[in-house]
């Protein structure tokens, strides 16, 4: 017996979050479209210095937030799962590495910068996505 098997896809879409005043949270890319098994990865740029904290959030549509991973400022690198995250405090980056992106992991994944003592409000911007297709 013959069999067909056509690759599956994963779109990840990622979500922006800017801090008003000179605090800013930029991620990219804006959609990732990976085949199933493909490991992927999301970048987080940030101007908050010092920050308190650094957390990457999934929201699947109609859902509330997911909590990925939360580092602190002495934090370089965390797992949990698939997902391993880094942050270098110096550059202000950080990365979200998925590994082996699943049909489950269509989501938004979101970059969340905390400043210490510095109030702000946040504005939302163009989601990052992840989908999975076969």
């Amino acid at each position: 017996m013959e069999m067909h098997v056509r690759p599956s896809l994963v779109v990840l879409w990622l979500h922006f979050c800017c801090v008003s005043g000179k605090n800013q949270v930029e991620q990219s890319p804006p959609s990732l479209v990976v085949l199933e098994g493909e490991n992927c990865t999301f970048q987080c740029n940030f101007t908050v210095s010092p920050f308190n904290n650094l957390r990457w959030y999934t929201q699947d549509t109609g859902r509330g937030l997911v909590s990925l991973i939360t580092m602190t400022y002495g934090d370089n690198k965390k797992s949990n799962g698939r997902y391993t995250a880094t942050v270098d405090a110096t550059a202000k980056h950080s990365s979200l590495h998925i590994t082996a992106a699943q049909l489950s992991d269509p989501a938004f994944y979101i970059c969340v910068v905390g400043a210490r003592c510095s109030p702000g409000t946040h504005t939302l911007y163009t989601n990052l996505h992840l989908e999975v297709v076969k």
